[in-house]
């Protein structure tokens, strides 16, 4: 005997939580599973919170430290500094997952289970549940799948991968290593080599391709990025690889080979790899269902639905952009056609997303590379900050506004911000790439003076008058 609901959801992150409140305030009885029992997802207990809440502490912390005697924190410094930081951590996550589980509470419609889930068929599911260890079969009539993902750990040689660092461990570890090595030079690793560095460890980069930040954001902000690690100290090998990883006396011997084919032996306290993401899709016995997958992800069609009428999957678990936002704007996809049948389009075009590293990166839309490999005839324009007035009263002259333009018809299809508190303008770019607004619509919007925004309108009317 099974129990039967409207829509059952697999995930309790920004893929599917959103989704199943949408969907049981339409009246819907949905069933919503999250394995670990908390909602929340990567992002809130092993991704972008914990990472942005160190962020935060460790610039608070280095500020102290610019106006004190010292050169650097003390081993005591530091371990008391880590433990306070990662006693506030607990603390938000714990609130916001609470307070995300209390809204549930208010739709008596949904049902929330901790367990994990796997198929037996298109239209029916067990759960094996967390907390009695009891299997209960469950019947649906839509599913979405919103499982998430996990590290990727390449399959290096020696003894000491086992116990390598990844993104989803890093932030439970009772100390700071005095020294890291971070295998992977994408957002994450850039990210965290920065905010580390600044509570005292001594942090390497080595990055497989040519540069940090390969292909991610544009290639005149990469410098900026790299020349600012550097100033930090911290260590940089691109066209690098790892060749072995060996553990002894608890500390990490590590052989890579360089841009020029040297090849280099270094001990590390510890070892932290950021090479990329894999779809969690192991356990869900998919090979009971019609649903396509590949090693990428499970294959969705332009209104996120599997190659089974009916299951439609979001965010990590697809091919689609890894970021917590774009997975909430998938979930409010997928519940639309659930509800009014497939009416609503994915468009990743118009995707958002922010690399907070020092100086903080927007990237909205596509970036020049990407335009011109996508076929588009364009123009580029840039602002520079170290003219504007807001700027220069807050005493920090530094950053670039740049838009990458369709020459057909001006529309703006790419917006990218470096500078100090980029994030504060994300807002702005992403309206502007997510309306389609072309030059001068932006140039004809008043922006109040004096303020960062300006820039927008000012770069806006400086390529009108080019064009």
């Amino acid at each position: 005997m099974s129990t039967k609901f409207d829509v059952i959801i697999i995930g309790g992150g920004p893929g599917g939580t959103p989704a199943a409140m949408q969907l049981a305030s339409q009246g819907k009885t949905v069933l919503l599973v999250e394995e670990s029992g908390k909602l929340g997802g990567a992002c809130l207990f092993v991704g972008c919170i914990p990472s942005k809440i160190i962020r935060h502490w460790a610039d608070e912390y280095a500020v102290k430290l610019k106006y004190s005697a010292q050169e650097a924190l003390s081993p005591e410094d530091r371990e008391a500094a880590w433990n306070e930081i990662m006693r506030k951590m607990q603390t938000i996550l714990s609130q916001r997952s609470g307070a995300a589980m209390q809204m549930l509470k208010h739709l008596s419609n949904l049902r929330f289970v901790a367990g994990h889930a796997k198929f037996v068929s298109n239209n029916e599911l067990v759960i094996n549940e967390k907390d009695t260890g009891r299997k209960e079969k469950y019947t649906f009539n839509k599913a979405i799948i919103a499982t998430g993902s996990h590290s990727f750990i390449p399959p290096f040689k020696g003894n000491g991968v086992q116990d390598v660092l990844t993104s989803e461990v890093l932030f439970s570890q009772d100390k700071l290593p005095e020294s890291l090595l971070i295998i992977g030079g994408g957002p994450i690793g850039i990210e965290l080599a920065q905010m580390l560095t600044k509570l005292g460890t001594k942090c390497t980069i080595i990055e497989l391709l040519d540069s940090i930040l390969y292909g991610v954001v544009e290639t005149e902000f990469v410098s900026i990025i790299s020349n600012q690690l550097s100033s930090l100290g911290v260590n940089i090998y691109t066209s690098s690889q790892v060749q072995e990883i060996n553990k002894s006396d608890g500390h990490f011997d590590v052989t890579f080979t360089d841009a020029n084919g040297s090849e280099h032996k270094e001990n590390f306290e510890d070892v932290l790899v950021v090479t990329g993401k894999v779809p969690n899709i192991e356990s869900l016995n998919l090979d009971s269902t019609d649903i396509k997958y590949d090693r990428k992800g499970i294959i969705v069609d332009e209104y996120l639905e599997t190659s089974v009428k009916g299951i439609y999957a979001t965010g990590d678990v697809t091919h689609g952009p890894k970021f917590a936002h774009t997975a909430t704007y998938e979930a409010h996809i997928a519940s639309a056609n659930i509800s009014a049948g497939n009416n609503q389009k994915v468009d990743f075009s118009k995707n958002t997303w922010v690399l907070f590293s020092e100086p903080e990166i927007v990237a909205a839309g596509f970036t020049e590379a990407q335009a011109v490999q996508e076929g588009y005839d364009i123009i580029t324009g840039v602002y520079d900050y170290k003219i504007d007035a807001a700027a220069q009263v807050m005493n920090s002259p530094f950053g670039y506004l740049k838009y990458v333009v369709n020459k057909k018809n001006s529309e703006i299809i790419g917006v990218h911000i470096c500078m100090n508190n980029a994030s504060s303008l994300a807002g702005e770019a992403s309206l502007i790439i997510a309306n389609r607004l072309i030059l001068k619509n932006v140039a004809e919007t008043i922006h109040p003076h004096p303020t960062l925004t300006e820039a927008f309108g000012i770069l806006a009317q400086k390529m009108l008058s080019k064009s």
